[in-house]
């Protein structure tokens, strides 16, 4: 989602042509190509067969790696998102600092009013702007923080919050199971996307937003450091569950899962770790002209992610709930998805920042605009 305070995209056809990963005032386009990524891996997770017993078999092999890692991959990136709209905030400027909070709390209520009404149209896909809301308003007291420290309290919420909230779900609901949301709650902690415990991914993607994403150095580190993150949590958790023998369905086996949408600690981190190599692979990927131009169109899906996950929803609440439970063809996925694509890349090239992401702008610079009061002649004050 364009949360970043980015220019008009269109202003930037000259300098996306740059070889550089960052640049001052433009708009970084691999941090756009993962955004793009995690939004297409949703749309694989939904309508795609390979991981359907219903399927025709086709992406068997691979369809599977994008459940819960996208999604995890996009909030992370809002983490991202986060940092691009307070960096340019002074430290001590508290001035500055409370105009990118009214920023994010308005963007954050349209996303929340959005995505509540998305779920109204019962389709049976998990929609996430609702926690991404919660995980935008969660995440002001740490604005403030460091890359250390941030990393810090997200390391703790693994490893202290993931227990507690699937205790708390099980509680709750008498499974560890994520459930659809139920308003607050479901956002919050029996959802698939337990914002109390998902704001880890969110305070990740706020430190490596700050991490100068344009250095090739960080850019690899960012690879290397994720990879490894990903093997030894995924691993850890397989390993622990073999040598416990523990039922990673329930209380408490469910603490050392690694199966997508668990929540539990090993899961996470793991996940962190993919969405972090991807991150970096993406950086590395746009650095010179050829990746930059070869990207454009998922980096342009990217740019309006808000736009296009919403026309995914509206799609299949059209198409019917069967294209998400009996996926027998990979054909809705391929149009929906082709057809975002296209759509993303051309309404960019000739209009711009997306529709859906204009009014989150529009709304949070009208709510942050300096009003100044008139002046008059001296004698002529009504």
């Amino acid at each position: 989602m364009d949360l970043a305070g980015y220019p008009d995209p269109v202003t930037q056809t000259v300098a996306s042509s740059r070889p550089r990963a960052a640049r001052t005032g433009a708009r970084i386009e691999g941090v756009d190509v993962a955004r793009g990524l995690a939004v297409l891996g949703m749309f694989v997770a939904h309508l795609g067969t390979g991981h359907h017993p219903a399927g025709d078999g086709w992406g068997s092999q691979w369809m599977w790696v994008v459940d819960g890692r996208s999604s995890a991959l996009f909030a992370m990136l809002a983490g991202v998102g986060l940092a691009f709209i307070t960096r340019s905030v002074v430290p001590g400027d508290a001035v500055a600092m409370r105009r990118a909070r009214v920023k994010i709390v308005v963007r954050s209520g349209i996303i929340l009013v959005l995505g509540w009404a998305l779920m109204l149209l019962g389709t049976p896909v998990a929609v996430i702007l609702p926690t991404y809301a919660f995980l935008f308003v969660m995440a002001l007291p740490f604005l403030r923080l460091r890359p250390p420290a941030l990393l810090a309290v997200a390391a703790a919420v693994l490893v202290v919050g993931s227990p507690l909230v699937l205790g708390l779900r099980e509680s709750l609901t008498g499974t560890v199971e994520p459930t659809q949301p139920t308003l607050v709650v479901g956002e919050l902690l029996t959802g698939y996307y337990p914002a109390l415990v998902w704001i880890a991914y969110l305070l990740v993607g706020l430190a490596v937003g700050r991490l100068g994403l344009g250095r090739l150095a960080t850019q690899w580190w960012f690879v290397g450091a994720g990879a490894a993150l990903a093997v030894v949590a995924y691993g850890l958790g397989v390993v622990l569950a073999d040598v416990t023998g523990a039922d990673t369905t329930s209380w408490p086996g469910v603490l050392v899962s690694t199966e997508p949408h668990s929540s539990s600690m090993f899961e996470m981190a793991g996940n962190i770790g993919v969405a972090v190599a991807v991150l970096g692979l993406c950086l590395l990927a746009t650095r010179g002209v050829v990746g930059a131009v070869a990207l454009r169109p998922i980096a342009a899906t990217g740019a309006m992610s808000l736009t296009v996950y919403t026309i995914q929803i509206v799609a299949i609440a059209i198409v019917g709930s069967d294209a998400v439970w009996y996926p027998t063809s990979n054909g809705p996925l391929l149009v929906i998805g082709l057809g975002c694509i296209v759509f993303a890349l051309v309404w960019q090239l000739t209009l711009g920042r997306g529709p859906l992401e204009r009014l989150l702008k529009v709304a949070a610079d009208a709510a942050t605009r300096e009003r100044t009061p008139p002046v008059y002649p001296p004698g002529t004050r009504p």
